[in-house]
């Protein structure tokens, strides 16, 4: 295999080539959805549309036994929901022109979702907010290994990807979170690698030149910058730098951990899920 070949191929094992959206019954998640079919157009993807029907609830007291009109309500709320998010991907499906595969997989949420998470390349689900199922991207970042593009569940995001903001500071989730979203590094005509409040005695253009240098061979181009700003929230300095840039999308590692079906984060993490308002590249 010739050197050319050589990093052809290599550039194409880092392509995104399988989309996962997680569907619900929801306007925000339609707007997910939507930004999921412009990547996976943009990197050639398969692009699935999952939803989890979860088996109704049974009271544990079940001394007097469980009524069946209870059962076949939540049945039929489950299936008008399930209803409603696939005509949702039906519709993206006919305005983007992409084909998207349907999934609609019964079981308990959080195993069956990070199941078939573990299949994808890239998961793009929408932010928590009124009408969501649980906290589906705090799941998917904390318990996939795959990285989460997570969408604000208001705002209209009709733009490309096109000018990204990534937020570093060399950690482990940061070096993951940057690697993981080289493949959108690559397609987008700005990138912003900053480093809010280094280390005191650290010199931060030698940091910032090896990370431009590192990105530089995969062909991406980079202006570094570094802020310090010890009076605010990272989370708000990393929004408010979003904001000057123009950015329509932010890359960062996600710093916290599980415990059973609960999260813990860290402020400027839980922040940007509570808060953002452009679409934030996530991995743990």
């Amino acid at each position: 295999m010739t050197l050319t070949r050589d990093i052809a191929h290599s550039e194409t094992n880092m392509a995104y080539k399988e989309i996962l959206t997680y569907v619900e019954a929801r306007p925000a998640s339609r707007t997910a959805l939507d930004v999921a079919a412009r990547l996976a157009d943009a990197h050639d993807a398969h692009l699935v549309a999952l939803h989890v029907i979860e088996p109704p609830l049974v009271p544990a007291d079940m001394t007097l036994g469980t009524p069946v009109a209870f059962i076949q309500w939540q049945e039929e709320y489950a299936r008008k929901r399930a209803d409603q998010a696939k005509q949702y991907a039906a519709e993206v499906e006919k305005s983007s022109g992409r084909s998207i595969e349907w999934r609609e997989p019964a079981g308990d949420l959080t195993e069956t979702a990070l199941l078939h998470s573990r299949y994808a390349d890239l998961i793009v689900a929408s932010q928590s907010g009124e009408g969501a199922t649980g906290n589906l991207p705090e799941l998917f970042v904390m318990g996939s290994g795959r990285p989460t593009l997570i969408v604000p569940h208001q705002g209209s995001f009709a733009r490309p990807l096109e000018r990204i903001l990534v937020a570093w500071n060399r950690t482990r989730e940061a070096t993951r979170a940057l690697h993981d979203s080289i493949p959108l590094l690559a397609a987008a005509k700005s990138v912003t690698v900053m480093e809010v409040n280094p280390k005191k005695g650290e010199d931060r253009h030698i940091a910032g030149a090896d990370i431009a240098q590192h990105l530089a061979r995969h062909r991406v181009k980079v202006t570094v910058s570094s802020t310090v700003a010890d009076d605010m929230d990272v989370g708000d300095v990393i929004l408010s730098r979003a904001a000057d840039f123009g950015a329509d999308c932010i890359v960062m590692g996600a710093y916290g951990h599980s415990r059973l079906r609960e999260f813990a984060f860290g402020g400027a993490t839980r922040h940007l899920l509570e808060t953002m308002t452009v679409p934030v590249f996530m991995v743990h």
